[in-house]
C-alpha cells in the first residue's frame, strides 16, 4: 500500500524549498565518490537473489541504481553486497557501510542511531500459515507459537495478540518450518510472504487478508548517522517520488 500522493507531496515541497542543492547542483553531486552498500534480501519484491547470487535484484536495487545515475556516484567493488538487517546496521555503526538498503523499515527508535531517507513505499504485516491450520486471522495466534525476524518491529504485535515469538534469521527457512507444522505460523511484511506464496504453492502455505502494522512497513534506505550523503540522496529520493520515478519501479514489481 503506497502512502497517499497528497502527503508525499506535501513531504517534497517542504524538503526542496528547504534544501540548499537545486536539481541542476544535485546532478552530478557524488561523482568520484565511491559508497559502499549492502542489501538486506529481505524477499521479492523488496531485495532477494535469483539465479544470479552476485546482483540483487528488486525494488530497492532499481533506486540505488537510479540514484547512482542521477548522482553520478561510484558503488565499491561495483556490487551491491548482500548481508543480514543487524550486520548491515553494524557497518553503519562502525563506519564500513555508507547505505543499507533492502525492506529496511523505518522507526523513530531507529532513527535516534542512524539517519533515513525519506520513506518511499509503506505496506504492512501479513501472517504467514498453513492452510491446514485453523488459523484465518492474526486473531487467531494466542497462544500459538510465531515466528519473527530477530530485531523485527513485529514483535510487539506477535506479544501483543498473546502468542510465544520464535526468532528466525531465514525467512525461506522458516516459512518451511510453518508448512512442517513446527512453527504455528510467522509474521512478516507483507509483500516477501505473498511472493512466497504464490511461487511454492507446493508448501500449501497463505497470508491473512487483514492488514496491521503500517507503522511498523514504512520503507526507507538507512545511513550512518550524520551522514555527508543523507541530504542529497534523500533529496533525489523526492525528486524521483515526484517525477513518477518511483512509482514506475513499484509498477514494474507489481507491489500493489
Amino acid at each position: 500500500m503506497r502512502l497517499k500522493n497528497q502527503i508525499w507531496a506535501g513531504i517534497v515541497s517542504t524538503f526542496l524549498s528547504v534544501c540548499s542543492l537545486s536539481s541542476a547542483q544535485a546532478a552530478g553531486e557524488l561523482q568520484h565518490i565511491t559508497l559502499s552498500i549492502f542489501v538486506n534480501p529481505v524477499g521479492a519484491p523488496q531485495a532477494f537473489l535469483h539465479d544470479d547470487l552476485v546482483h540483487p535484484m528488486g525494488v530497492d536495487i532499481d533506486i540505488v541504481y537510479e540514484l547512482q545515475r542521477r548522482l553520478m556516484f561510484n558503488i565499491k567493488d561495483n556490487r551491491v553486497y548482500p548481508l543480514p538487517r543487524t550486520d548491515g546496521f553494524a557497518r553503519l555503526r562502525n563506519g564500513t557501510a555508507d547505505l543499507v538498503i533492502g525492506g529496511i523499515s523505518y522507526t523513530e527508535e531507529r532513527a535516534q542511531i542512524y539517519d533515513f531517507t525519506p520513506v518511499f513505499w509503506q505496506s504492512s504485516l501479513g501472517v504467514l500459515y498453513s492452510k491446514r491450520s485453523n488459523i484465518t486471522s492474526e486473531q487467531d495466534l494466542k497462544g500459538k507459537r510465531i515466528g519473527v525476524k530477530e530485531g523485527s518491529p513485529a514483535t510487539p504485535y506477535v506479544e501483543a495478540l498473546g502468542a510465544t515469538p520464535v526468532y528466525f534469521n531465514n525467512l525461506t527457512l522458516a516459512a518451511f518450518e510453518v508448512a512442517n507444522g513446527d512453527l504455528d505460523g510467522l509474521i512478516y511484511d507483507r509483500p516477501p510472504i505473498k511472493d512466497f506464496v504464490m511461487n511454492v504453492k507446493s508448501a500449501n502455505l497463505d497470508v491473512t487478508n487483514s492488514e496491521f502494522g503500517q507503522e511498523s512497513c514504512m520503507y526507507a534506505f538507512a545511513l550512518a548517522k550524520d551522514s555527508p550523503y543523507t541530504k542529497i540522496i534523500s533529496q533525489t529520493i523526492l525528486e524521483m517520488m515526484a517525477d513518477g520515478t518511483i512509482d514506475s519501479i513499484l509498477e514494474k514489481w507489481k507491489t500493489k
